[in-house]
């Protein structure tokens, strides 16, 4: 009970939050600084789906600056240890409660402000430019089939979920790193940090590719039960991530 009345609050103070909505108009900037090459080139003669799904291969810069999106919610138990916050709720709700509750809402407030500000520049586009040309369409119906039919809006929302998944995993990962560590720029930079250091280890042990989470993005979808697995996969690792941020946060309250 004590954690669904945590969970009310948390979600509740999100979407209070002016952070919630810089999230977003990051996500939505670095979507456009994505595709305002192709864009440029093609003269926006292109089709929406042509530049969703080349905008990956653009450098690792906008892997760090996407994740400036999900920060702020990455940053909530250092904020809340830092203003007293925290020995207040915890008296009330319980530490436990407290951190799977402020997980979830760091988890999935990374979901929403990161695929909504995909989903805004590319519907945006969608005025304007028409969603996929016919030759297009021929190259997709062979790989991505919905039912009877194509349904590309359900395409277009797979991959948009995968990149967001993806970055609330890593927002995750600095919530989890920051139940040990108090310093601000340290902890702003595990993100970036953690994706290199994952590719470095990853190449070091020749890791296999189920391990190499860096490289799964929305392009990785063949069909629509990828995005399930895909997600399933961030999934888990973000439940492993959890008991990890409880099993710091409790023990470093019984240290002082």
């Amino acid at each position: 009970m004590n954690f669904f009345r945590m969970i009310k609050m948390d979600f509740k103070r999100m979407f209070l939050s002016g952070k919630f909505y810089f999230a977003i108009a990051d996500a939505m900037l670095v979507t456009v600084l994505n595709i305002s090459q192709e864009a440029m080139q093609s003269r926006w003669n292109a089709s929406v789906y042509y530049l969703v799904v080349s905008s990956h291969g653009v450098g690792a810069f906008f892997e760090v600056f996407s994740v400036l999106a999900v920060l702020p919610f990455a940053l909530s138990y250092w904020e809340d240890s830092r203003n007293g916050y925290l020995r207040c709720i915890e008296t009330r709700i319980g530490r436990t409660a407290y951190c799977w509750s402020h997980l979830v809402v760091a988890f999935f407030g990374s979901v929403i402000s990161i695929f909504l500000g995909m989903a805004v520049v590319y519907g945006v586009l969608a005025l304007k430019i028409p969603w996929i040309k016919k030759e297009e369409l021929e190259t997709l119906t062979g790989s991505l089939s919905y039912g009877n039919g194509l349904v590309l809006p359900f395409y277009l929302a797979a991959r948009f979920g995968v990149e967001a998944v993806k970055y609330a995993f890593m927002a995750v990962f600095a919530l989890m790193i920051s139940g040990k560590i108090k310093n601000l720029f340290v902890l702003v930079s595990t993100p970036a940090l953690f994706y290199y250091a994952s590719q470095l280890v990853a190449e070091a042990l020749q890791l296999p590719g189920q391990m190499r989470w860096y490289q799964l993005h929305g392009g990785s979808i063949r069909n629509f039960k990828d995005f399930f697995v895909i997600a399933g996969y961030f999934l888990i690792l973000t439940g492993m991530e959890g008991v990890i941020f409880v099993r710091v946060v409790k023990r470093r309250a019984q240290n002082g």
